[in-house]
């Protein structure tokens, strides 16, 4: 028996979707409008309203920006500053990780 001297074929090239390349992009640019209002002092303002919605849209907006919705609600609670730094960043954090685009299996 003989082997194809040809060479094995090349490896199949996998590629991440461009859905999940517009959601990184999405999840990204939202993180950075939420540090932009917190660093010109309005995400208080945001907060406020949020909760002045009616009920429904308030839950339908908790629903849609959930991740940004959790930052913003502790960062404005009465936990200590290090405690609300640590949990907002490591909200960012998370949320844009599991957001990198990977490849199709």
């Amino acid at each position: 028996m003989s082997k194809s001297t040809t060479g094995s074929p090349a490896p199949e090239v996998r590629r991440a979707s461009a859905t999940s390349g517009g959601w990184f992009v999405w999840m990204v640019g939202m993180w950075v409008a939420f540090f932009v209002l917190l660093n010109a002092g309005r995400l208080d303002d945001l907060a406020g309203w949020i909760r002045d919605l009616p009920i429904l849209l308030e839950i339908l907006v908790w629903v849609a920006f959930f991740p940004w919705v959790l930052g913003t609600a502790v960062w404005t609670s009465g936990w200590s500053e290090g405690l609300r730094i640590t949990l907002v960043v490591l909200f960012a954090a998370v949320w844009i990780l599991i957001s990198i685009p990977r490849p199709r299996k």
